[in-house]
């Protein structure tokens, strides 16, 4: 991970607030209106904290139950583009389960965005492209059933 880079800092931070499955902690770390999109679905513009809680919740529970999951890692953050207020990167993340195994990989963009001097993430598109994921970005996989990708 790139410390000094405060955008790319932000990134690292929301993936260690999602991991405490912290309503207040999670969204500490967004800015808001905040966009999701994953493969398949249509953008999701959550304009606040609250209703952007509520759909996290229902992704938890299915994360949860139907993947065993435990936590995330983000693996790669490479830089595509940045300004002084603007940081765009190519990541990829791993779901885990509790023995510290990856059962599902999702690559995408993320845009951190500087506003009130301070630097969180705002949006993320994701795709799937291996293991089992049955909700990425806030919403369901296109059939609402897990995904698995070789």
């Amino acid at each position: 991970m790139d410390n000094k880079n405060p955008g790319i800092k932000s990134f690292y931070n929301f993936i260690d607030a999602f991991n405490t499955v912290d309503k207040n902690q999670i969204i500490q770390n967004l800015h808001f209106p905040h966009v999701t999109h994953s493969n398949g679905n249509e953008p999701i513009i959550y304009q606040n904290g609250d209703v952007f809680w509520e759909s996290l919740q229902i992704q938890f529970d299915q994360m949860i139950k139907l993947e065993e999951w435990s936590y995330s890692t983000l693996d790669k953050c490479e830089i595509i583009n940045e300004t002084d207020k603007t940081l765009q990167c190519l990541v990829e993340f791993n779901r885990r389960t509790k023995n510290k195994k990856s059962y599902g990989t999702a690559k995408g963009i993320w845009v951190a965005t500087l506003i009130e001097n301070i630097w969180a993430l705002q949006m993320r598109s994701m795709i799937p492209v291996s293991g089992k994921i049955s909700s990425l970005a806030g919403t369901k996989m296109s059939d609402g059933n897990l995904v698995d990708r070789p």
